[in-house]
């Protein structure tokens, strides 16, 4: 029989006075804190919260009212000390005032915490004022870490704990909270890391989250499209051949095209009498015209395609299957009708990949559109690749189920021109460090010396085949863009991913 989950008592730590994100996230917790402690300059513990419209879990404690803690900027980080070291409960977390706690948040901590560790500390999903991700905190550090620490060990110095990572994204955190909050909210934490000999562990691999048992209401699937002109007709055509029953809409999310691509757009309203054009010229980039098109999506299930590529007449109906199954889905990329020359390059499938966790790719995914809200969307940092690997991992991480439908079809269309795949292999390489240095303490591992040097050696071997053959040539380019993106990702973000 397992061990009970240890109480947790959490102090928010609000010092420029916003606190009601944070209150409103731990009053929906599947484990109830044992108590909640809000220090903020709105002072009065007669202040009756608006929060109680957020009604505590039916299995817990009656009243989750918060005690407020006075404080200036200047006394906050004292403050959130001393409101730990007061609480009764034998573990005591710290968010911010802006924060929203994951319903899975305090569960997962505690569960850590069930040996008696003295620090437990958990990734942080960072999002912007306008609530898309900006990036992600999963260090060891307490630096964007939201945590929990060991009551009895605080204002000790000597003893021995253990420090365990649970290596998931628990917490959303605005990346525009102030340096005063930040410092309040690791005040504990940092002397307890100071003063006691913690020695580190990772907590075990996350659960599978459950599906949600239910059919979409209305899809909506979005093409991201700039100078789409040439190819937008056919996918579009494909779309309108669909034999998925039931509603479902079209947005064309037009990236600052300067051809036809509108002109063409408007030419399918006849068989697509719900397609609608959706700008967004303000700036370039895959990711943000996909986030544009979930703004505007007007289904609880979003599927996403490219303008260059072709569905399969199953192909909308086979993910919105999977919807009940999963919170995230992966379709299947085939290039033999679009590329038949270069099978050689067919895209693995999600039951084939070795990186890390498997991931759904751009081309060809679908999610439930409150998963996307709460993920933050698609990256827009990821320019040119490796924000399909992110937004999948992000879901993982964020204890979301990933699943993969592979009767959803997509005709894949690969780079025939070798500068345009040269460029397309480079971007895939540098994304490739930048993902390494946001997840390499979520178990992302780079390759190992004898494959970073078998890699090289095989270029400089091959290097005569440029002048071999076409076939050779374009299968050296690839290589060498690819390990060359590594290098210069590697420089960019200051790790080594070779």
């Amino acid at each position: 029989m397992e061990a009970p989950l240890p109480p947790i008592g959490v102090v928010v730590a609000a010092p420029e006075g916003a606190w009601e994100p944070a209150v409103h996230s731990l009053l929906r917790q599947s484990l109830p804190p044992a108590s909640i402690t809000v220090v903020t300059p709105t002072t009065t513990s007669t202040t009756t919260p608006a929060t109680r419209s957020a009604a505590a879990p039916a299995d817990g404690p009656p009243d989750l009212r918060p005690h407020f803690v006075p404080c200036t900027p200047g006394t906050a980080a004292g403050a959130c000390a001393g409101a730990a070291r007061a609480t009764r409960a034998p573990y005591v977390a710290f968010l911010h005032g802006r924060d929203e706690a994951l319903p899975d948040w305090l569960r997962r901590l505690a569960r850590a915490a069930r040996d008696g560790a003295g620090l437990v500390q958990c990734g942080t999903l960072r999002v912007r004022a306008d609530a898309l991700v900006e990036g992600i905190a999963l260090t060891p550090g307490l630096d964007g870490a939201a945590y929990a620490v060991r009551r009895d060990l605080l204002g000790t110095s000597g003893r021995t704990a253990a420090r365990v990572m649970v290596p998931r994204l628990l917490v959303r955190r605005r990346t525009d909270d102030s340096a005063t909050t930040a410092s309040a909210a690791r005040a504990a934490g940092s002397g307890l890391v100071r003063d006691a000999h913690l020695t580190p562990r990772v907590d075990e691999p996350p659960e599978e989250a459950a599906g949600r048992g239910r059919a979409p209401d209305l899809v909506s699937v979005v093409i991201p499209v700039r100078n789409g002109a040439l190819t937008l007709p056919a996918q579009l055509r494909a779309l309108s051949s669909q034999t998925r029953i039931g509603p479902w809409e079209v947005l064309v999310v037009d990236n600052g095209s300067t051809d036809a691509t509108r002109e063409v757009a408007e030419k399918a309203r006849p068989d697509l009498p719900a397609l609608r054009i959706v700008d967004a010229h303000e700036r370039p980039g895959e990711s943000y015209a996909r986030n544009r098109g979930i703004a505007a999506a007007r289904g609880d299930f979003v599927a996403f395609c490219d303008a260059d590529d072709v569905a399969d007449p199953g192909w909308l109906a086979a993910l919105a299957d999977a919807a009940p199954d999963a919170d995230l889905i992966g379709g299947s990329l085939d290039s033999s009708v679009l590329s038949p020359v270069y099978a050689d390059e067919q895209p693995a499938p999600m039951t084939g990949q070795t990186d890390f966790l498997p991931f759904a790719r751009g081309a060809n995914c679908a999610a439930w559109k409150d998963v996307l809200t709460t993920i933050g969307g698609w990256d827009e940092n990821y320019r040119g690749g490796g924000e399909d690997m992110d937004l999948s991992w992000r879901a993982h991480l964020c204890g979301y189920r990933v699943g993969y439908a592979h009767d959803a079809r997509m005709h894949y269309r690969l780079r025939a021109e070798l500068t345009s795949l040269a460029r397309q292999k480079w971007n895939y390489g540098r994304s490739g460090a930048q993902l390494y240095a946001a997840y390499r303490h979520a178990g992302f591992e780079r390759r190992d010396h004898r494959t970073v040097l078998a890699n090289w050696s095989w270029l400089l071997l091959h290097a005569p085949d440029l002048a071999r053959s076409p076939a050779l040539r374009r299968r050296w380019i690839r290589y060498g863009a690819r390990l060359s993106g590594f290098l210069a990702g590697s420089a960019e973000r200051g790790v080594r991913y070779l």
